[in-house]
């Protein structure tokens, strides 16, 4: 029974969820931090595939 009020808070925080709307990408406040970044000539193959995908997400997220 003391998992109740925790199984509660996550049944209100998905129902909450559900009310959230979705404005166009030029209201989307992460988009006005969330800046492209760069790779330097020392950064590994895995490093710059990782920056390349964060771009990536960020140029669907940002510029739709």
């Amino acid at each position: 029974m003391r998992s109740m009020p925790l199984i509660a808070l996550a049944a209100m925080s998905l129902i909450l969820a559900g009310c959230v709307t979705t404005t166009g990408s030029g209201d989307r406040t992460e988009c006005k931090v969330w800046r492209p970044i760069t790779w330097s000539a020392k950064d590994t193959d895995q490093t710059i595939r990782e920056v390349k995908v964060n771009n990536a997400s960020r140029k669907a997220w940002c510029e739709e």
